[in-house]
């Protein structure tokens, strides 16, 4: 009996004692490492397991602890020819076609996620997309409740059959810059259609943010979601049962009610299960497109303090204060504008990330203004991809590059007229069009009215018969305006508002 419990414990603690050692998902073949930064190599091996690390002439061991372990490789120049990486424990592992370049994190929501192919040009870009020095890591949604270590990826080559369901925003801007700089680039993709910032961000900021609603609280919405969708079983049900129905019969399925929600991705979710994982992989820096989803009157002005406080996270969760984030503006959509008095949950999110870029060091900000339709998912991504390359151009290397549109700098009242100044305007502003569109002026009474402009040099003038005394412009300030003033590199000028009115009602 004595033997027979020994003999178990010791296969028993055999199993544990020699578990294989393993890696997280991103260290796969086919990777790409930052250059000139220390690279962290992490993943899992028993207690006290000694795992070694053998890649381009580097060899380092570390001792695994809690069942978890973690190195860092020095840095190393760029490498465009496959390299293997040896990990080696109580077992060996073999990471083939690794090159070393520039990686980029292109996260966010349905923007960022759009796919290649379901964009302007989108079927001839995916069929020249074939590029072994572009490679690819999306990583898949996975709405977590406490946040997790690990993912279920790989990194693949650049090729059509891969680039078709890929970022369309991300191959644009990625596969530009890779062949700018003629090094290896890969990208990862880490976005989600429909969520709200709050998704993104740890519980423990938001618990610390000095504005609050409910969407900053995961029971509060995981509750509010759970009541909704207890409320609406039977149209679901009823639903269901149509398309078993319809599935029997052979008849096309009933489309999905609209009102029923999607799953469960609110507060923190997506933080938890898609940013967690991927942490701390080296990174040259992050592209962020979001905010539809919070683009909302009454909703949209707690952006301002969320922004930032999700950058100043994820920075701290890379240990780097200058990790350069590349803002995407939303782009204006739903219905076009008739009330220059129009409240705009859109514009006040566009206002946040302005001002995020510019009080925020080694932020950049995209301007999207031009390539907008009614509908969210607007199809021209080309355009934003390539102003996001030249903002990684002037932001994370260093190069005399405009890559924004005009922003609005100062203002001066004469008499009835109102003259702006604009910065990233050096070689000029100008318009598209047989007039300059899009502004509005006010009084003291703060009423606005629409106002004719017109460029004289780098100024605007602005004026409306309606407001003899104008004290304030804003400019794009709708979820839909027509604007159309640009600076000579054909950017779209950002919107704007010179005053500090209440427009959070």
């Amino acid at each position: 009996m004595k033997k027979s419990i020994l003999l178990i414990l010791t296969v028993f603690y055999s199993v544990i004692t020699y578990a294989d050692v393993k890696l997280n998902a991103l260290f796969s073949d086919n990777a790409v490492f930052q250059r000139n930064a220390e690279v962290p190599v992490w993943g899992w091996a028993d207690e006290g397991e000694k795992v070694t690390v053998e890649f381009v002439g580097q060899k380092v061991s570390t001792i695994a602890k809690n069942g978890k372990w973690m190195l860092k490789l020095k840095p190393m120049k760029e490498n465009s020819q496959p390299q293997e990486m040896t990990v080696k424990g109580k077992n060996t592992l073999k990471i083939k076609n690794i090159l070393i370049g520039e990686v980029w994190i292109c996260s966010g929501q349905s923007n960022m996620e759009w796919a290649l192919s379901r964009t302007t040009g989108g079927e001839e870009a995916v069929a020249n997309s074939t590029n072994d020095q572009l490679r690819l890591f999306v990583v898949p949604h996975n709405v977590q409740m406490k946040p997790v270590d690990n993912v279920n990826a790989k990194w693949v080559l650049s090729e059509p059959k891969t680039t078709k369901m890929n970022s369309a925003v991300g191959y644009y801007f990625l596969s530009k810059l890779q062949k700018e700089l003629n090094v290896p680039v890969g990208m990862l993709e880490v976005a989600f259609g429909g969520t709200v910032i709050e998704s993104w961000i740890s519980q423990d900021v938001l618990n610390a943010m000095p504005v609050k609603d409910k969407y900053m609280d995961l029971a509060t919405m995981k509750a509010e979601y759970e009541a909704n969708e207890l409320k609406l079983k039977p149209i679901k049900d009823a639903w269901l049962k149509a398309v078993d129905s319809c599935k029997t019969n052979n008849l096309p399925a009933p489309l999905r009610p609209t009102v029923l929600p999607s799953e469960f991705k609110g507060t923190t979710t997506i933080y938890n299960g898609e940013i967690c994982p991927i942490v701390p992989y080296a990174v040259k820096g992050i592209a962020w497109y979001q905010g539809e989803s919070n683009a909302y009157v009454k909703r949209a002005d707690t952006y301002a303090a969320l922004l930032p406080a999700m950058i100043k996270l994820w920075r701290s969760d890379w240990n780097r204060p200058d990790l350069p984030f590349i803002i995407f503006q939303i782009t204006p959509n739903r219905k076009p504008q008739t009330d220059p008095n129009e409240k705009s949950g859109i514009a006040v999110l566009q206002e946040a990330q302005l001002k995020t870029c510019q009080t925020i060091p080694y932020t950049a900000l995209v301007t999207t203004m031009d390539v907008a339709e009614s509908d969210v998912h607007y199809k021209n991504k080309q355009p934003v991809g390539e102003r996001a390359f030249k903002a990684a151009m002037s932001l994370a290397y260093g190069k005399n590059i405009e890559y924004c549109g005009p922003i609005y700098k100062s203002m001066k009242v004469d008499g009835n007229k109102i003259s702006i100044d604009f910065s990233h305007a050096a070689s000029g502003i100008m318009q598209k069009g047989d007039r300059l569109k899009g502004f509005v002026v006010s009084g003291t009474d703060k009423k606005f009215s629409f106002a004719e402009a017109r460029i004289v040099g780098n100024t605007v003038i602005i004026s409306s018969a309606n407001v003899p005394q104008p004290v304030a412009v804003r400019y794009g300030w709708a979820d839909f305006p027509s604007v159309n003033l640009f600076n000579k590199e054909g950017i779209p000028a950002s919107p704007f508002r010179s005053d500090d009115w209440d427009v959070s009602k």
